[in-house]
């Protein structure tokens, strides 16, 4: 399936977009994502001033080739690649 990531990420920041991809292994995965502000939970400023001791971490290098989500059911950030998708559902 050839995906346009602009209107990918458009959908996402609008709502729930189920993707259905291949993972690295070959499997197949459905993940219900989003970038939606509704999801996706925010930063409160005062935790990012705190500093815990911790050495930051290297910004990863970007890849236009990879999308990062909020998966809704998991909780957490996750990535696909692009080309690896299957089939897109706009909840």
């Amino acid at each position: 399936m050839l995906v346009n990531k602009y209107e990918l990420v458009e959908d996402l920041k609008n709502g729930v977009v189920t993707v259905i991809f291949e993972k690295v292994d070959g499997t197949e995965r459905t993940m219900r994502a989003t970038l939606s502000d509704l999801y996706v939970p925010q930063v409160e400023p005062a935790m990012l001033s705190e500093y815990d001791g911790q050495v930051p971490k290297n910004a990863k290098q970007l890849n236009d080739n990879v999308q990062a989500v909020w998966d809704i059911d998991a909780g957490g950030w996750r990535s696909f690649r692009i080309d690896s998708v299957k089939q897109l559902l706009k909840e």
